[in-house]
């Protein structure tokens, strides 16, 4: 689950529907609800301990009785609200089938441990519990023990035992056929790129991780992830249906790779270790799909028998029969479906800010409500110029702080969050949200003012002259134009920097917008080639792995494209790259510290340093905060909170098996 697949999903996109929503009389920016009446409630018998298709089963001797198919110790969830009754179908959609994350974070969120409902990881341990395996963590964070529910059984009715753990981490995660360019880090020693975590079972239902330093952020990773992805999410599978199609248990599995047109067994074994195009893969979910993804229009999973988990009253989950993704061209018409009551719940791609004033004056006729999310993105678009580039000159110039706070000053927020973004959101720069921990309000709003005198004030200070009609000159005498290279996934970018493209040339700078598709837009960023780039921001992840941080810090070359090769050095150990200068390297010190600390209030501290010292860098120039997300979720369902936490997997954490109609 890379942060860049999580950003690129919750974009403002669908542009066009503004011209709906000023159509109508209403106002633009009035985001409140239209009222409406929800449906009666249906009569349900309540006391039921399992849904009534499979008690059928049970009477015919073609399922197990409850008692046999669930653990010993089932997880118990207490709903929402109420109890819910058994039946019906999620209905829900998917644009395109790229868009595969909304299965995982809503059929699919059973992480080995897994977020409290309301939480976002990012106050500690506290906000992770157990799920599907009771854990114990010791000696400081250097230990993990993970203990399976007794009885606990994959969908096809087969034991989930240790020996599945094992399967997941010496035969798929650090199985080097099926990883060449390297193993994903949560299996590594720290600072290590090839020294294994210590793994042993203890028992039938229990496995060890023993680790020489403290590896702090391995319950958030785990409890972020989902079990059947790559990562930190493969942690946990079935090994009594996967090891047919590996060579180590299958000398034929090649040989079966040819007879469905595949390269060799690694391409096969992807391909089986697949949940969403896989409808034959056992899983721990509450929906077993049916019917994958690319076979027709619609995804398409019914209850799991053997599922987990039950409510207080001993009812197995989840209440919901049946979830149904279909697979739509566009946005538009998922927005569509929306209105017309069509969808029972939704958080993705319709969500944006200038859809929200339709939606909301639609929300009576299509019978649902709205439900806030609070964003993981702190900024709308960030601009960052390359302090790596090649170019001697330029990078000189790049470097210059007074160059970068200059062209901040230059740009009126506010012309932007109105013409863009809605209304909706405040000037902002690429700092942590109100709702973060490391939340700092003189960083957020520090060189965000609308000041055409301080803009020249300091570009004059960083060594631009102008030329007889007031444009300013580069370090090579003509007259400076910077070209910003965009992602096409981001069309709202494009629309902002015609704004700063106004703005800049104000004040003497040119600008020439360069928009690309996203492969093109990775290429050019990991070849140190743009001179600047635009990106969203991600909001300030306390303890993580490898990935997140990026913005405030250059620990990974994902998203540093203001310094690609210093994180190429951090990431390489060295080996690559570009050393940084004394104060960036502090900086990844501080890092670093925070990521090996299982300490939270320690942890706490070293983040609040690596904060202070992008605060001081002026690393990127932010627009404006970014609205919060929504959703809709249709009246005649229950036990949906008003508001989810923004964690990156929602809406699992909400424990969408205890949603009713």
């Amino acid at each position: 689950m890379t942060e860049q697949a999580f950003t690129r999903r919750s974009l403002l996109r669908g542009g066009g529907l503004l011209m709906l929503a000023t159509a109508s009389g209403c106002s633009f920016f009035d985001t409140s609800p239209d009222s409406g009446s929800a449906g009666a409630a249906r009569a349900a018998d309540l006391s039921a301990k399992e849904a009534p298709a499979l008690a059928e089963l049970v009477k015919a001797g073609k399922l197990p009785p409850l008692e046999q198919r669930l653990p010993k110790n089932p997880l118990v969830v207490t709903p929402l609200r109420e109890p819910g009754a058994y039946g019906g179908t999620w209905s829900s959609a998917m644009v395109g089938e790229d868009d595969i994350d909304w299965l995982y974070y809503t059929l699919a969120y059973e992480p080995v441990v897994r977020l409290k409902p309301g939480t976002n990881g990012q106050k500690g341990p506290d906000d992770i519990v157990a799920n599907v395996a009771e854990f114990e963590m010791k000696d400081g964070g250097r230990e993990y023990v993970f203990r399976l529910r007794e009885g606990l059984r994959w969908s096809d009715g087969e034991p989930c035992t240790a020996d599945d753990l094992l399967f997941a981490f010496e035969d798929v995660a650090v199985y080097k056929d099926l990883h060449t360019t390297g193993v994903y880090d949560l299996y590594l020693e720290n600072g290590s790129t090839d020294e294994l975590v210590k793994v042993e079972k203890v028992d039938e239902r229990t496995v060890r991780y023993a680790y020489k330093e403290p590896k702090a952020g391995l319950l958030f990773q785990l409890a972020v992830s989902t079990l059947e992805r790559g990562g930190a999410a493969g942690f946990l599978l079935p090994k009594h249906y996967l090891k047919q199609f590996h060579k180590k248990y299958n000398p034929d599995a090649d040989q079966l790779a040819k007879e469905q047109q595949l390269e060799d067994w690694t391409q096969l074994f992807m391909s089986k270790n697949d949940v969403p195009h896989n409808a034959d893969m056992p899983t721990l979910h509450p929906w077993k799909i049916t019917n994958a993804l690319g076979r027709g229009t619609a995804v398409v999973a019914e209850r799991n028998p053997y599922y987990w988990k039950v409510d207080e009253q001993g009812r197995q989950l989840p209440y919901i029969d049946r979830f149904r993704a279909e697979v739509l061209g566009d946005v538009e018409v998922e927005l569509l479906k929306i209105m017309n009551g069509e969808i029972t719940l939704q958080t993705r791609n319709f969500n944006t800010p200038e859809n929200k004033p339709l939606i909301a004056r639609n929300a009576a006729k299509g019978k649902y409500r709205i439900f806030d999310v609070p964003s993981r993105l702190s900024n709308t678009m960030i601009i960052q110029f390359n302090q790596t580039i090649g170019d001697d000159d330029l990078r000189e110039l790049f470097r210059n702080k007074d160059f970068r706070v200059g062209l901040s000053y230059a740009i009126n927020r506010k012309e932007i969050i109105d013409g863009v973004y809605a209304g909706q959101g405040e000037p902002w720069q690429a700092a942590p949200s109100k709702a973060n921990a490391l939340y700092d309000a003189d960083f957020a709003k520090q060189h965000t003012e609308y000041d055409v005198a301080k803009a020249g004030e300091h570009l004059d200070k960083a060594g631009l002259k102008k030329d007889a009609s007031g444009r300013r000159l580069g370090p090579d005498g003509e007259p400076l134009t910077v070209t910003v290279m965009s992602n096409t996934d981001f069309p709202h970018h494009v629309q902002a920097l015609e704004f700063v493209k106004k703005h800049w040339e104000a004040v003497g700078v040119g600008l020439r917008v360069d928009p690309v598709a996203d492969t093109l837009y990775t290429e050019r960023s990991m070849g140190n080639e743009p001179q600047a780039s635009t990106y969203t921001c991600s909001d300030f992840d306390l303890i993580t792995g490898t990935g997140g941080d990026h913005y405030y810090v250059p620990s990974n070359s994902g998203s540093a494209r203001y310094a690609i090769r210093w994180a190429l050095w951090y990431g390489s150990k060295g080996k690559s790259g570009e050393e940084p200068p004394q104060v960036v390297r502090e900086q990844l010190e501080a890092f670093t510290a925070m990521r090996n600390e299982p300490d939270f209030t320690k942890a706490l501290d070293h983040a609040k340093e690596v904060v202070r010292i992008a605060k001081e860098q002026f690393y990127s120039i932010g627009i404006s905060s970014y609205p919060n997300e929504y959703g809709i979720v249709s009246q005649t369902v229950k036990n949906v909170p008003d508001t989810m936490a923004s964690a990156q997997v929602t809406p699992g954490p909400t424990m969408p098996e205890q949603y009713s109609f």
